[in-house]
């Protein structure tokens, strides 16, 4: 992927307040004071912006109040070390054909109190794309805070014209639940009680809108439906992400697609360590973030889904899932098992089991 691709990246080269947001929650964490300083902060920009007329009043179609919380969970993302995960086509497929519905939330151990999740494809909501979520999973917040991220329909627009849509929602960690009814029961409540507030974040279709109020109402009016659907599919396929991290540690880093050539070929036959600094260094500088890619071994990457077999019957996914073993003295331990899924077809056995463990 390129670097604009990932929401992270493309939002602190975007905002002019992204810097700011992570210096204020560097300061003052979790805080109310660290909301109020980052409101303010836009708002100067925001007011700066039109007495400088560097965007007309007509092109405005940012929402100031949610913008805040996002550029929030940026300035969260930031001051936690810039963690991005980036699942990788093969992983992502075989994630999303597992089910992570009967797992406990307690058996989740995030890597990092805040990080992102790239999705491999986006989940679609009607013409808008789902395409990650900001994890905030910090010990002193009784929920795990998940926030979706929509692409921006115009990643080259000014900021005020540009809007970054998200939908919020928190899971209780202290539930004996599992994730599933989690979700659900999370999704009914934020759909029901703030999808007014949530829709005015979401980027719109059509630039023929001009006049603010229609923009709202028209995003009001979005549909329910549609949406429900789209969140419960990245919901779930955030679930099967969380426990992936939660049971694997080894995995690779890199650089977006479109790094500099040759800053990456100094980084890599660095001999020195301050040379390896200084590479990673102007790297940064240049929005480049490091991003961490969750990938399989080539032996298990399956085969293409849909193949046409001998009898002309396709391949189908047999689901996998996730098993919460205990173990330890009086079982007083648990570890996630992937059970994988599996491509079945005409030569293959629905009897077989595909298990990975996570050597402890």
């Amino acid at each position: 992927m390129k670097s604009n691709d990932y929401h992270p990246i493309w939002y602190q080269r975007n905002r002019p307040y992204a810097k700011f947001s992570k210096q204020t929650v560097a300061e003052y964490g979790f805080s109310g004071s660290a909301i109020q300083a980052i409101q303010d902060r836009i708002s100067r920009e925001w007011n700066t912006a039109l007495e400088l007329k560097k965007v007309n009043k007509d092109d405005i179609s940012t929402d100031l109040m949610p913008e805040i919380s996002l550029a929030f969970y940026y300035g969260a993302f930031a001051a936690n070390g810039y963690n991005l995960f980036s699942f990788t086509p093969h992983i992502g497929e075989m994630l999303a054909n597992t089910k992570a519905t009967e797992v406990p939330i307690s058996a989740l151990k995030s890597p990092y109190p805040v990080y992102f999740i790239q999705f491999h494809e986006s989940v679609l909501w009607g013409n808008l794309e789902i395409t990650g979520s900001y994890i905030i999973d910090d010990p002193i917040i009784p929920v795990l805070q998940v926030c979706l991220i929509l692409k921006p329909l115009d990643e080259s627009a000014y900021w005020m014209a540009s809007p970054s849509g998200y939908f919020y929602l928190p899971l209780p960690k202290e539930s004996d639940k599992p994730l599933g009814e989690l979700i659900q029961h999370t999704i009914d409540s934020e759909i029901t009680q703030k999808w007014e507030h949530a829709t005015k974040s979401m980027p719109i279709e059509g630039n023929s809108i001009v006049d603010i109020r229609e923009l709202r109402a028209k995003r009001e009016t979005m549909d329910l439906s549609s949406g429900r659907q789209a969140i419960q599919k990245a919901m779930e396929y955030v679930a099967n992400c969380l426990c992936y991290l939660s049971s694997h540690s080894r995995f690779d880093t890199g650089y977006p697609s479109d790094a500099p050539t040759s800053l990456i070929d100094k980084l890599t036959n660095a001999k020195t360590e301050k040379q390896k600094l200084k590479a990673q260094s102007q790297l940064k500088s240049m929005g480049y973030l490091t991003v961490t890619y969750i990938r399989l071994d080539s032996k298990d990457t399956p085969v293409g889904a849909g193949d046409e077999i001998g009898n002309g019957k396709k391949q189908h996914w047999r689901r996998g899932h996730w098993r919460n073993q205990r173990k330890g003295k009086e079982l007083s331990l648990s570890e996630l098992i992937w059970i994988k899924p599996a491509l079945v077809g005409e030569n293959s056995s629905d009897n077989d089991e595909v298990r990975e463990y996570r050597l402890t």
